[in-house]
């Protein structure tokens, strides 16, 4: 299904179809070290293995014939191998590439919101989101700022998924982080013994909880093998498919006494969004109110899984780096990307512009596209907030009905917090007056969003986040 998706796709835009053998995604974990470890002296023989798997891919296509090109892949990085002779993006293969196609195609046809989102910890001596703020402001974006102490994973959370914008822009500190590796015993319906082993990745939230204090506690759980067979391997295969449900809701329920082993080194597909006193791990159900922005994700090898699931998540298009990128070449990147999107209009012609103004060796090729190459940076006609209200009234209004005809605890307890985050944003934003005003437009938008959500095949498992909420680690309270 998902090869006919792309060539259907590149047939409808006139392009040469090159069809080349599929790399699994289990191929890449170690993608992550080896970008790194090569972009230290260039002379690693790191990316020895990810430079064959590509090369043998395009033997014998000479893309300086091509005005561009874009590659369908699980994780390779093509453009950075290929120098970028040309504008080269990328689009993540899987059960979401058709519906990311669509994404694109819908955001190009529907009007800026005229919004966007700055996310900084304020804390690098190059800092590009002032520059950036002023340049946004001065083509008829409302900004909204979430800096310093505000640059949190419960307004990532809140923001980043419910808020109305066209545009985000982060900048912090990302990649592969440390965590805790997991050993769990779990009884199947057949009263059969299993081990899970696993490694976990733990970030808090004192803000969101539902509880007065309590912590929001998000983990997400990266499997590693099933009764000694590696994940890799698919060991569910050899079960009855009800051993994988089960072993899902043993993960979910109570885990008070399940021994934890520190990992003090990154990884292997974990990542991370620093915030202020904790950090996100990149997780969205959906994005801006389920519009489709943009989202440049300036900090060190933000690209890997952040995109995936950004991208799942109704992403149009994720900008981000590959290793670890250096605080002036990230801000002198930014602000050549947003001055030629802002001219010229096409993101993709921004992209090689920034490509271009690298002129550090340590950083060449450095950034990456995931895209199409059609996509359009926003141009608001007018400044206004009109549309921004009209979203959150509308998202508003889509989560009380849901709040209110669920009669699951946890559903409730999961729409609560966001539809606190909206009722205040509401508030902070709109007279009543100006509320009467707007409400007869927000209806026709709300049913339009409404079926706009996509629906999609149930992909294949990796991982697992769970959300739970738990009396606060001293480090927490101590933080305050």
């Amino acid at each position: 299904m998902g090869s006919t998706l792309i060539i259907n796709y590149a047939a409808s835009i006139d392009a040469d179809i090159i069809l080349a053998d599929a790399a699994e995604r289990e191929e890449l974990q170690s993608l992550p070290r080896q970008l790194q470890a090569w972009a230290k002296d260039r002379s690693s023989p790191a990316l020895r293995e990810t430079k064959k798997k590509i090369t043998e891919r395009i033997k014998g296509i000479d893309f300086t014939t091509y005005a561009f090109a874009t590659f369908f892949t699980a994780g390779l990085p093509y453009g950075l191998i290929l120098q970028n002779v040309i504008p080269f993006t990328h689009v993540l293969t899987g059960p979401y590439c058709g519906v990311f196609i669509t994404n694109a195609i819908i955001g190009e046809n529907f009007h800026p919101v005229g919004s966007a989102i700055l996310f900084s910890l304020a804390e690098f001596p190059s800092d590009e989101t002032n520059d950036i703020a002023q340049r946004l402001d001065q083509n008829n974006f409302v900004v909204t700022p979430l800096l310093g102490k505000g640059a949190t994973n419960h307004n990532l959370d809140n923001y980043g998924a419910c808020f109305p914008y066209d545009l985000m822009h982060i900048c912090s500190h990302g990649g592969e982080t440390d965590g805790y590796f997991v050993k769990r015993e779990f009884k199947d319906r057949d009263v059969r013994n299993h081990i899970i082993e696993y490694f976990e990745v733990v970030s808090f939230s004192p803000e969101a909880a539902v509880e007065p204090d309590k912590v929001k506690v998000e983990s997400k759980m990266i499997f590693a093998t099933l009764d000694g067979v590696p994940w890799i391997q698919r060991p569910l295969k050899i079960y009855p498919r009800y051993v994988g449900a089960d072993m899902m809701q043993a993960l979910r329920d109570d885990d008070a006494g399940v021994k934890r082993t520190p990992v003090t080194v990154p990884i292997a597909l974990s990542c991370h969004i620093k915030c202020y006193r904790s950090f996100h791990q990149g997780v969205f159900d959906h994005l801006a109110a389920f519009a489709h922005p943009i989202m440049f994700n300036n900090s060190c090898s933000s690209s890997h899984e952040l995109a995936a699931g950004f991208l799942a998540a109704g992403a149009r298009c994720y900008i981000a780096t590959l290793w670890s990128v250096g605080d002036k070449t990230a801000m002198k990147a930014a602000l050549t990307f947003y001055d030629s999107a802002m001219a010229d209009g096409n993101v993709l012609i921004a992209f090689s512009a920034m490509l271009r103004s690298i002129n550090n060796d340590l950083y060449r090729q450095i950034y990456i596209l995931w895209g199409l190459h059609f996509t359009s940076f926003p141009h608001p006609l007018t400044k206004s907030d009109d549309q921004i209200i009209g979203g959150l009234l509308a998202t508003y209004s889509l989560f009380w009905k849901k709040f209110t005809a669920t009669k699951d605890d946890e559903v409730r307890r999961n729409i609560f917090p966001v539809v606190r985050f909206l009722l205040s944003e509401i508030n902070r934003r709109a007279t009543p007056e100006r509320l009467k005003q707007l409400l007869g437009e927000v209806i026709s938008d709300q049913e339009e969003m409404e079926r706009s959500q996509p629906s999609c095949e149930e992909p294949g498992f990796d991982e697992l986040v769970i959300t739970r909420e738990i009396d606060p680690p001293k480090a927490v309270e101590t933080a305050n």
